[in-house]
Order: structure tokens, then C-alpha cells, then sequence
């Protein structure tokens, strides 16, 4: 059954609120088994693409390892058509080793099947650097 735009935004949410709690299991329960992983941007000529839900888990479980975000949706577009949602959305948080801020803001095409996110790919800074990088 398609989802409504008001649904998709809803799941949008719940995998951002996963994100805020570092949960990794409950965010990948919104995936699909063949859930697509694509950020374009991952390194600077390096994109990364994650195949499947298991794949798309340990990259996640890494970064969650790493940093808390706080995910606030700024804009968001559906197109029913495609079951895609288009959001525009931004980040604040910091590095748990030690407290550093961090901050984006980011793009994403959000595809989904049923109730579930079928892909991602997601626009972002690459290059939003830790302070102590700098």
C-alpha cells in the first residue's frame, strides 16, 4: 500500500530519532533486506554505496560509534508517484571521544517500498571537519 506524505515524513522521523538515541538496529528496521546505501559525497572522489540492510548496518554502526546528531527536517517534498521523499534536513551534535561539535546540512532521496526506506542517497558536506582537524 503506498504511503501518504504524511506517513513518509513520520518515517523519516522515527529513523532520525533512531539516529539522536544511536540505535542502530531500531533505524535499519526501517529498511527494506535489499535497502541502497549512496553518498555521493562519502570522501572527496570516493562514494560510498552500502547493498543491503546488513551492509548499510555496520557502516552505520561505525558512525554512531563515533558522533551524536541531532536531525532537524528543514523542507520536504513528496512524489507519490515514485514513493520518494525529498527532505532537506540538518545536523548538530558532537564527537564522543571528545565532546567536539559538529554540524551539517544535507539532501536526501528517500525511496520507499510499502513502509519501509527501499534507498537512500543522501547529499552532504564531506568536508564539515572536526575543529581539532583544522
Amino acid at each position: 500500500m503506498p504511503l501518504t506524505s504524511r506517513q513518509a515524513l513520520a518515517k523519516l522521523e522515527s529513523c532520525f530519532a533512531a539516529i539522536a538515541a544511536l540505535d542502530t538496529d531500531r533505524l535499519v528496521a526501517h529498511y527494506t533486506d535489499d535497502y541502497l546505501l549512496e553518498l555521493p559525497y562519502f570522501k572527496p572522489g570516493e562514494p560510498l554505496v552500502a547493498h543491503g540492510r546488513d551492509e548499510a548496518r555496520g557502516f552505520l554502526a561505525a558512525i554512531l560509534a563515533e558522533q551524536r546528531m541531532l536531525i532537524t527536517i528543514d523542507r520536504s517534498f513528496w512524489i507519490e508517484d515514485e514513493q520518494l521523499m525529498v527532505a532537506e534536513y540538518s545536523s548538530t551534535g558532537e564527537f564522543l571521544d571528545n565532546g567536539e561539535p559538529y554540524q551539517n546540512s544535507y539532501v536526501g532521496f528517500w525511496y520507499f517500498e510499502g513502509e519501509r526506506v527501499r534507498r537512500l542517497r543522501e547529499y552532504y558536506n564531506p568536508q564539515a571537519p572536526r575543529a581539532s582537524a583544522i
